[in-house]
């Protein structure tokens, strides 16, 4: 019987002969495990970092549009403010001709009144001379306001008109883009087409421009918007009623009526300033033998007169006759046509330069889906080449198996922002009326109070953003 020899193990090794190299297999694959999910960490968060920054760059974007068409509304309330002070300017200065007409025509007949009585005639010379020296300075300066006030409303209305064309699509789009662009030369940036545009507002023409009458009339101060009236009884001075018992004490004396005001023409084509003033006495409805069948009132003796038009020719058939009736100027009659007949001989040199109440813009309220609190969204969609992420791809970092590939939508990274124009009155002041503070003002082109906020897309705009992104 033989014996085999048994193997003897080698120093230092130990395990089957099969489980050789395994260890240097595993680390091989958790190395390109590794590797290659350090490409892809890289990768994200070089994409999620670019997004970030369109994102940003993006709501700056929607920002600055709509901050943009609100600074452009805001000028259309401004330019209509201006308009209004500018009538309301031209209608002080239509007054201040009337007044001084009237002023001087007024020391004129006091000073024919008081002939007889020598000391006081040659006091109330010097007054008419120094009412008629301030009479024509004041028409002259009147004439030359009038002229620039024109030229001035004239260059507001155009600058409304020319502002209105930057408030669309297009340069909403354009503003986008600069913002986007000052964030990262690579991004861009355009406004979506269906986002509703800025809100519906058209020119306020032809009869329309009764609504900014009524605001100029508004906003006239109590002497200029009138009526610049004043009743006084003489009791010194008895009328051909005194002591007739079925007239009454009210019908015993002479009377003095001061009736004046300026007022916008019906024609809404010229401004009309006309002040009067008579001596209006009682007398008997049917002459004497009616003495008790009542009494009636009549002008007897014009006083003072001046009247004034801004607007029209200022000559030919018309002139200076008044429209309207300022103030219930025609109860002194005869003194109105004095002062229509003064103005027509008199026509004051650049007050025809008036070319009528202008046309202003506001919105168009009807076509507003709200009246009241209307809102003007803007859509802006931004954009920037998936190559600009700078990932592993775009680095051109790994080969083979290691080598990541990004597919995004066209081969763009896409962001969507939207911002809202809104109007709101702004909160009140400490020393504000309470009563003002707490009003409710609604939406309109005469307030600047038109505001600029972000936005969640709607899905309209987000459906429209995908059509685009595809």
């Amino acid at each position: 019987m033989s014996s085999r020899p048994i193997p003897l193990r080698a120093p230092g090794r130990t395990g089957s002969p099969t489980q050789r190299g395994q260890a240097l297999l595993l680390a091989l694959m958790l190395l390109f495990a590794g590797t290659l999910g350090l490409y892809l960490m890289f990768s994200a968060g070089q994409v999620l970092a670019t997004r970030q920054r369109l994102n940003n760059a993006a709501d700056a974007a929607a920002y600055s549009a709509a901050v943009w068409r609100a600074r452009v509304m805001n000028y259309q309330a401004y330019a209509n403010r201006a308009i209004v002070a500018q009538e309301v300017a031209v209608a002080q200065a239509v007054t201040l001709v009337s007044w001084a007409r009237y002023f001087q025509a007024f020391a004129g007949t006091a000073s024919a009144l008081s002939a007889a009585y020598p000391p006081v005639a040659t006091v109330l010379a010097v007054s008419r001379e120094l009412a008629a020296d301030a009479s024509e300075l004041a028409q002259m300066a009147a004439g030359e306001e009038i002229v620039a006030r024109a030229a001035h409303a004239r260059l507001l209305a155009a600058g409304q008109e020319l502002m209105q064309l930057a408030v669309g699509t297009f340069a909403a789009g354009a503003v986008a883009n600069e913002v986007a662009r000052a964030n990262d030369p690579r991004f861009f940036a355009f406004a979506l087409g269906g986002d509703g545009g800025p809100l519906a507002s058209r020119p306020y023409e032809a009869d329309d421009r009764a609504r900014l009458r009524e605001v100029v009339t508004g906003s006239l101060d109590p002497f200029v918007g009138g009526p610049r009236g004043l009743d006084m009884t003489l009791l010194p001075l008895p009328s051909l009623c005194f002591g007739n018992p079925i007239a009454g004490p009210g019908s015993w004396f002479n009377e003095l009526r001061k009736r004046g005001g300026t007022v916008m023409a019906p024609d809404l084509e010229r401004w009309e300033a006309a002040d009067t003033h008579s001596l209006h006495t009682h007398v008997p409805r049917h002459g004497f033998l009616g003495l008790f069948r009542g009494c009636r009132l009549t002008e007897a003796l014009p006083l003072g007169w001046g009247a004034a038009e801004a607007g029209g020719s200022g000559t030919g058939e018309g002139a200076g006759v008044l429209q309207a009736d300022p103030g219930g100027t025609r109860l002194n009659g005869s003194a109105t046509a004095l002062a229509e007949a003064d103005s027509a001989a008199r026509p004051v040199p650049g007050l025809s330069a008036y070319p009528g109440l202008p046309v202003v813009r506001d919105l168009d309220y009807p076509a507003l889906p709200d009246s009241r609190f209307p809102i003007s969204r803007v859509a802006v969609l931004a954009r920037t080449q998936g190559a600009d992420a700078r990932t592993a791809a775009a680095l051109n970092v790994g080969t083979g198996r290691l080598r990541l590939t990004e597919r995004f939508a066209g081969g763009r990274l896409w962001s969507l922002a939207s911002a809202e124009v809104y109007f709101r009155r702004p909160p009140a002041a400490p020393n504000e009326d309470p009563a003002l503070a707490e009003r409710i003002e609604y939406a309109s082109l005469y307030s600047p109070y038109w505001q600029a906020r972000l936005a969640e897309p709607t899905e309209a705009e987000r459906a429209l953003a995908q059509g685009y992104a595809r």
